[in-house]
């Protein structure tokens, strides 16, 4: 992953571009994307309906997202290096920032996985507790006067889990155990 996307500007570009929703939830929505399979073709057109009313991005931004959508796609696919990461402020920002990112790119993951798995409230087994796990972060809260060490540490464990789940939707839903070069010459 050499040329990283910065959540700050992608941030600032969403904003400018009038797109409402943060580079977390861009982020997020994309990896449910993908995770639930999405064809390389279809996703720009959910992209703009789910997230811009139905309108294009401006042609800077969409090179911007498109660059995430294929690093993410990159970084799910190999399996074998755990190299996916969320895109969420940096540690800089205050702890509730980090959480409220947190909660909002699992909202949006759920969002994009759902949209291309219609059926997944039928999930059963690992998949159906996974999600209800997801649904629980989504809804992650926290009193204002809560202790910033606790919470941050109780964070760092979250986004892991959190990483470790979308793992394993990519692999149940994509049908993927270990991904070499030859499998992906087939597709």
């Amino acid at each position: 992953m050499s040329n990283k996307i910065s959540y700050t500007e992608l941030n600032t570009q969403l904003k400018q571009a009038g797109i409402p929703i943060t580079a977390a939830e861009l982020d997020g929505f994309l990896s449910g994307l993908l995770c639930g399979s999405v064809k390389d073709k279809d996703w720009q057109p959910l992209l703009f309906q789910f997230t811009n009313d139905d309108h294009a991005y401006p042609s800077a931004l969409l090179n911007e997202v498109t660059a995430l959508y294929k690093q993410t796609k990159q970084s799910l696919t190999d399996i074998g290096e755990f190299n996916f990461q969320l895109l969420l402020p940096s540690e800089d920002e205050s702890i509730f920032i980090q959480a409220d990112a947190l909660s909002e790119w699992v909202n949006h993951f759920l969002l994009g996985l759902g949209i291309v798995l219609p059926s997944l409230d039928k999930e059963k087994g690992d998949i159906g507790e996974a999600l209800d796990d997801l649904q629980e972060i989504g809804r992650l809260t926290y009193e204002a006067d809560e202790n910033e060490e606790e919470l941050t540490e109780a964070l760092e464990e979250v986004k892991e889990y959190v990483r470790t789940l979308v793992m394993l939707f990519y692999t149940h839903f994509c049908g993927v155990s270990h991904v070499s070069n030859e499998t992906q010459h087939m597709h």
